[in-house]
């Protein structure tokens, strides 16, 4: 009797697309194995307990925040054992950015990178070209180009949903030098909070109004649907809007500097492949998730069915590059230089309090000083709640 590894991602042509379009081909090189994917909402998979999922799925598409959980809980098979010291330096060699090592905690691995991803910045072409000949290298460039555009009747635009303001939170305090550390006492220091809020009230003030209702999926879509934005400074890079068979695309851009580090400090997304820990076929499963990250398949079928691979081999490979209009070469240094935010247990409820806090203030209903005070003391509630537990 065969076996069929069940495996949940993301609601997006990007999560599903890649998984759905190779297995097929996996099937055919793995007789008896069928592989069953299913799909969940981008809020779900940012910000749902995983372990409503164990008892249902082999595979799960996670992002590495989820690992602190892992580790404290035994949700997910520690794959640190099914890996060869050979290929952990292969691993790390091929990895864009901190993707690899942001799935090792407390001594396990908990999930293979397979999709790789930090804030960048994007722009239309034929509208930007208009304004400027030049791709903004710094924030305060930034804030130039968003007046131009708002004189042309046009707008600069930034994703500032509740999980892309915290994110934007962390990005600007990483990129000045004062990236917020896994272990710390305090969240963040005042004046540092100050400094950030005080740059994003400035971009928030010049982006269209609507941006801080969006994520990066709404932007881009809003991006290439009309004439109204011309450039977004800090967004989760999607390659699947710079394809060359689309007949409106972005061009990607390394994300711009707020101070003397250039674009370095963006905050890492991307997502990793992991293994239920309720798995009853979990060597299957591990097998088949090291096919998924493999660089041949990863610059391969994956990314043409729709992938963003996790794979360094993928986002240096020519073609690969020019079928997503310069994609990856364009943004590789934002992701190697990417920030890992924390990861401890219970973090992942902090992120999504602290993005609708965030947001709020950008809306202009929460105070600086009062968001600032609310941060540091959720974060220390949360950060003790989680050595209790340890």
């Amino acid at each position: 009797m065969g076996i069929t590894l069940k495996g949940l991602t993301w609601d997006h042509p990007r999560g599903y697309a890649p998984l759905l379009g190779a297995a097929p081909e996996y099937e055919k090189q793995n007789p008896g194995i069928k592989i069953h994917w299913d799909r969940r909402s981008l809020r779900e998979f940012g910000e749902a307990p995983i372990e409503q999922y164990l008892d249902r799925y082999d595979l799960l598409i996670v992002d590495h925040p989820f690992v602190g959980f892992a580790a404290a809980h035994g949700a997910l098979v520690d794959l640190a054992p099914s890996v060869s010291e050979a290929e952990k330096h292969r691993f790390a060699a091929d990895s864009v950015g901190p993707s690899w090592e942001s799935y090792w905690y407390g001594g396990g691995l908990w999930a293979f990178p397979i999709d790789a991803a930090t804030q960048v910045a994007s722009y239309r072409p034929d509208l930007f070209l208009a304004l400027s000949s030049a791709v903004p290298n710094t924030f305060d460039d930034v804030l130039e180009l968003g007046k131009k555009a708002r004189k042309a009747g046009k707008y600069i635009v930034v994703p500032a949903c509740p999980t892309d303001a915290i994110s934007l939170l962390f990005t600007l305090s990483a990129n000045l030098g004062y990236p917020i550390p896994e272990e710390g006492e305090s969240f963040v220091d005042d004046s540092v909070a100050g400094e950030v809020l005080g740059r994003l009230h400035a971009l928030i003030t010049l982006a269209h109004p609507q941006s801080v209702e969006w994520n990066p999926i709404q932007v881009y879509d809003f991006m290439i649907s009309g004439f109204d934005a011309v450039y977004c400074p800090y967004g989760f890079g999607y390659s699947n809007y710079s394809r060359v068979a689309n007949s409106v695309r972005l061009k990607f851009a390394n994300a711009p500097g707020g101070g003397e580090h250039g674009c370095t400090g963006t905050m890492l997304g991307g997502t990793g492949v992991a293994i239920s820990k309720l798995s009853a076929q979990p060597s299957e499963a591990i097998a088949y998730a090291k096919w998924l990250v493999a660089p041949a398949h990863q610059r391969g079928a994956y990314f043409r069915e729709g992938g963003q691979p996790a794979s360094l081999a993928a986002w240096t490979d020519l073609s690969v590059n020019a079928m997503a209009d310069d994609f990856f070469s364009g943004t590789l240094q934002t992701l190697q230089s990417a920030y890992v935010r924390p990861r401890f247990d219970g973090f992942v409820r902090f992120f999504e309090a602290a993005g609708i806090e965030i947001n709020r203030c950008l809306r202009g209903e929460v105070k600086d000083a009062a968001l600032i005070h609310w941060l540091n003391d959720r974060y220390a509630r949360q950060r003790g709640a989680a050595r209790q537990i340890a």
